[in-house]
């Protein structure tokens, strides 16, 4: 539909430089003139990083006619009368109380938009809507990201993982325009610097293409509840299939077109001319199009709540109980009973939240025990401590509240299987050592001194251990990056060479299970995730420690993290008296795919007596 002054397009020919004008503090900017937002690190309302005034969406009015209503932003004041009112009609001709559309501008530039009625428009993120709008019948509230936030939010992304200026420069230029040669130029660089730059970038994410970067940095910026993200707004507004938004989707996280026809069961032929297809209806010309393009979608759909999640919550069955700890603080655990079953505490990794997967619920339970499953201080639905908690106040606070735990539940002594932290349960031998019956770990996580893990997520704590003041700009910017498809797709690469956790990540029950306990750090849930990774980035080796008898660590064969010699060395030094073995066959997540070999270790040391805890 061409006007004079611009035009609305649903699945037409928009190009590939997804938006947008630049706008300074005098008027408009030419490219490359990135001064002025080098130094945006000001924190607003919900963690946005945003200097004074600058809000994540821009938004106007527009009355049934396509009049403007109250002070509406510049997107649509440039619009003539005629493209607002066909823009109002579509929101009308729609039916549904939101909807999403794209503005293709006169200069070039395009900006895709979510509509809805103005009193439905109260519920978006940060947004005020203005009384004389609400009284207006049949008005719509239209609205679209603040380039100017967006290239806040990209600088502070770029500051947490310690990009330099000018690498920022060169991936905030790519995600504006989509092009690498263009996004040299405007970033003042060489063709050349500017994929150095890229490259940098995507070495300090661990993203294998520049797909995964645009996604990786536009949505990890966002640093709110991403529970709304969804990839059915970019099916319905551009008519895709659903194979094409699941192959689209796919492409625009960084998966390669070979990998993507992979997961979704189809040739790679047919992948190719699917994905052609995308590109004609979405209008991008390449990958990095459609990841800018699914990126604003998705953030668009986050604060307007309006995506919703798609997966089932389905789990095993367990009651949610809220104790009271120390100073009135809330404490959640799960219950999977049955209430006559001998209790076993399952403490949970630093990196998820609690939670016990069903193959290692089954298992327990047929054997007679009843998992517990607490959320440790500031994860999931436990209340924080405060933030100069740190250290060893913060694991006696953790110490404190399994304590707790234990006295409302009339248990003076009880058996723990941990997934990975092993200074949670040394914590609790030295502050509450009756209550130890015994000590299952596996996967056992070493201290960040001498670690020589490998992959993603060793890589990641290895740079906390470098840079622990940044770990929680970088922890909420992650984990803002968390949906289903995204962690299942990492998954299986993580765990491609360990053939047990594969299987384990196949089933789809149980992937579903070691998603679930993410689901608490999309909301913003984090401060324990943050408190504990850097605790675990700066702790040192510590000197042998007796009396750990009662203790049994399980190191898995195949660990994708960890090599299970070093890992077998290290904790018998450590651990001189705990019984230290490599369990042949298994991988990173035991507790998956060998259940039955943490209960068989569970009942050989329950067997054991329990010496009291103490230093070499």
């Amino acid at each position: 539909m061409m006007v004079a002054a611009g035009m609305i397009l649903r699945g037409q020919n928009i190009t590939a430089g997804v938006l947008i004008e630049h706008q300074g503090g005098n008027g408009r900017m030419k490219r490359g003139d990135f001064s002025g937002f080098d130094d945006v690190t000001q924190r607003g309302a919900m963690g946005w990083a945003a200097a004074p005034g600058l809000q994540p969406l821009e938004v106007g009015f527009l009355a049934p006619d396509g009049s403007l209503l109250g002070k509406s932003a510049d997107f649509l004041s440039e619009l003539n009368q005629i493209s607002r009112s066909q823009l109002a009609d579509s929101f009308r001709s729609n039916g549904a109380d939101t909807n999403y559309d794209v503005i293709h501008h006169e200069n070039g530039g395009l900006s895709v938009v979510v509509m809805a009625a103005a009193a439905q428009a109260q519920a978006w993120h940060l947004v005020t809507i203005p009384e004389a709008v609400l009284r207006t019948p049949g008005a719509v509230a239209i609205a679209r990201l603040a380039p100017a936030a967006t290239r806040a939010r990209l600088q502070e992304f770029g500051t947490a993982f310690g990009m330099s200026p000018s690498v920022i420069r060169t991936v905030t230029a790519l995600y504006e325009l989509c092009n690498v040669s263009a996004a040299a130029q405007a970033a003042g660089v060489s063709f050349h610097t500017a994929k150095e730059n890229l490259a940098k970038a995507r070495t300090v994410i661990w993203a294998p293409n520049l797909p995964r970067l645009i996604t990786w940095a536009g949505i990890g910026s966002l640093k709110t509840d991403a529970l709304g993200q969804s990839d059915q707004i970019v099916a319905r507004l551009f008519s895709l299939t659903q194979r094409q938004r699941g192959l689209a989707g796919h492409i625009a996280d960084g998966e390669s077109r070979a990998d993507a026809a992979r997961l979704l069961g189809i040739s790679d032929a047919v992948a190719k001319k699917e994905l052609a297809a995308i590109f004609d209806a979405t209008g991008v010309a390449n990958a990095i199009g459609l990841a800018r393009l699914f990126a604003d979608l998705r953030i668009l759909a986050i604060l307007s709540n309006t995506g919703g999640q798609t997966q089932s919550d389905a789990r095993p069955y367990c009651r949610d109980v809220m104790v009271e700890g120390n100073g009135g603080r809330k404490i959640a655990l799960s219950d999977y009973g049955p209430a006559d079953g001998q209790p076993v505490f399952v403490l949970h990794n630093t990196m998820n939240c609690r939670g016990v997967d069903r193959a290692l619920v089954a298992a327990l339970q047929s054997s007679g025990y009843r998992p517990v499953s607490p959320d440790r201080p500031g994860y999931g639905d436990t209340d924080p401590v405060p933030k100069d908690c740190l250290g060893q106040d913060y694991l006696a606070v953790c110490s404190a509240d399994i304590a707790a735990i234990c006295q409302k539940m009339g248990l003076p002594k009880v058996s723990f299987i941990v997934h990975g932290p092993v200074h949670i349960p040394l914590a609790l031998a030295r502050d509450y050592p009756d209550l130890i019956d015994t000590v299952i770990i596996d996967a056992p996580e070493r201290y960040a001194a001498g670690d020589a893990a490998q992959g993603m997520i060793a890589s990641l704590k290895r740079a906390f251990a470098k840079r622990p003041w940044a770990v929680e700009a970088v922890v909420r910017m992650l984990c803002t990056l968390i949906n289903h498809d995204r962690v299942r797709s990492n998954m299986h690469k993580w765990v491609a060479d360990s053939p047990a956790d594969r299987s384990a990540m196949d089933d789809p029950a149980l992937m579903m299970d070691f998603y679930r306990k993410l689901i608490p750090f999309q909301r913003g849930r984090v401060d324990g995730f943050v408190k504990e990774q850097v605790l675990q980035a700066t702790l040192e080796e510590p000197a042998p420690i007796v009396g750990t008898s009662n203790f049994s660590l399980l190191i898995g064969e195949t660990d994708f993290m960890h090599d299970a010699q070093g890992s077998l060395a290290y904790w018998r030094r450590v651990l001189p008296d705990a019984r230290v073995r490599i369990l042949a066959g298994a991988g990173r997540f035991i507790s998956y795919s060998h259940p039955h070999a943490l209960i068989a270790e569970l009942s050989r040391q329950e067997k054991r007596a329990s010496p009291v805890l103490g230093e070499a």
